[in-house]
C-alpha cells in the first residue's frame, strides 16, 4: 500500500489515541482535536478554535498536525512509518495475533492475512514513535525555534519605541504644560494690597467681553483684551489686543476681576 498523500481519520486517529495534544491547520489556523469522536467520520472532521467553537473539516484541507507542540506533515509522517517499519522488531499486538493463530492452528489463514494488503486503523497501535517523528521534524523545529526568537526580538523592539514614545509624549505634554504656565501671568503683588480700591466692583465677566486693565499698580495697567475664559471664580484670562511695555497682541494673562472693566 502506498504511502500517503494526505491525512485521514485514520492517521490523526492513532495521535489522539496516545493521549498527547493535538491541533490540526486548517485554512490559516489550528483546530485542537479533543476526542476520537471528533475524527470518527472518514470524510469529515471537527476541531475546536480558540473561542471553543467546534468547526467543521475535511481532512484534505489538513496541512500539518501540531503534536504536543512538534510540527507534522504528511512527509515527516511518512517517513516516520517509513523507519518503524523498516526495523525488525514486530509490533507487539501481531505478535500476539501470531501466537494465538499458531496455538488454534490457523496456519493458513495467518499466511492469507500476511499476504493481504492492509492499512493501520485507529485501533492497531501501529504509529510512527515520537522518537522518530521528533528525530525527522528537527529541521523544521530549529525553523519555528527561529521564528520564535525573531517574534521575541520584535516583540522587545516594539515595546522599546511604545516606551520612548510614551517618554516622548510625556515630555510634550511637560512642555505644553509650562507653556501655559508661563503664558498665565501671576497677579501683581500690588494688586491685592490695593484691592480695595476695586471694592466695589461686582460685573461678572463673560467669554467674548472687551476689557481694560485700570489697576495702575499692576505690571500689565493699560492693557486691554478679549475674554476667553473664567479659569475660576473671581479670576479672568483674556487675549491682549494692544501693546505696551510689559505686555503685546497675542500674550495670555490671567487677573482678579477687581483689576478689570468692561470697556
Amino acid at each position: 500500500m502506498g504511502a500517503p498523500k494526505i491525512f485521514n481519520n485514520i492517521i490523526i486517529g492513532q495521535f489522539v489515541l496516545t493521549g498527547v495534544p493535538i491541533k490540526v491547520y486548517v485554512s490559516g489556523r489550528f483546530l485542537t482535536v479533543t476526542d476520537a469522536d471528533d475524527i470518527e467520520d472518514p470524510t469529515i472532521g471537527f476541531g475546536m478554535d480558540e473561542n471553543g467553537h467546534m468547526i467543521q473539516f475535511s481532512y484534505p484541507e489538513v496541512e500539518f498536525l501540531q503534536v504536543n507542540g512538534n510540527k507534522i506533515d504528511i512527509a515527516t509522517y511518512n517517513k516516520g512509518m517509513e523507519a518503524l517499519h523498516s526495523g525488525e522488531e514486530v509490533p507487539a499486538d501481531k505478535e500476539a495475533d501470531e501466537d494465538t493463530a499458531e496455538e488454534e492452528g490457523e496456519e493458513e489463514g495467518e499466511e492469507e492475512e500476511k499476504d493481504a494488503p492492509k492499512g493501520p486503523s485507529m485501533s492497531d497501535g501501529i504509529m510512527p514513535s515520537m522518537a522518530n517523528l521528533l528525530e525527522i521534524s528537527a529541521d523544521e523545529q530549529s525553523a519555528e525555534e527561529a521564528s520564535i526568537k525573531a517574534e521575541e526580538k520584535a516583540a522587545a523592539l516594539k515595546f522599546k519605541a511604545s516606551t520612548a514614545a510614551y517618554k516622548t509624549k510625556v515630555k510634550n505634554l511637560k512642555d505644553r504644560s509650562k507653556a501655559n504656565k508661563a503664558q498665565t501671568v501671576e497677579e501683581d503683588a500690588h494688586a491685592h494690597g490695593t484691592s480695595n480700591t476695586f471694592k466695589g466692583h461686582d460685573y461678572t465677566f463673560g467669554t467674548g467681553d472687551i476689557i481694560n486693565n485700570r489697576n495702575p499698580n499692576c505690571t500689565h495697567y493699560g492693557s486691554k483684551g478679549i475674554v476667553i475664559q473664567i479659569p475660576q471664580k473671581g479670576l479672568v484670562r483674556y487675549t491682549v489686543t494692544n501693546s505696551g511695555d510689559t505686555y503685546k497682541p497675542g500674550d495670555i494673562l490671567t487677573k482678579t476681576k477687581d483689576q478689570l472693566e468692561k470697556i
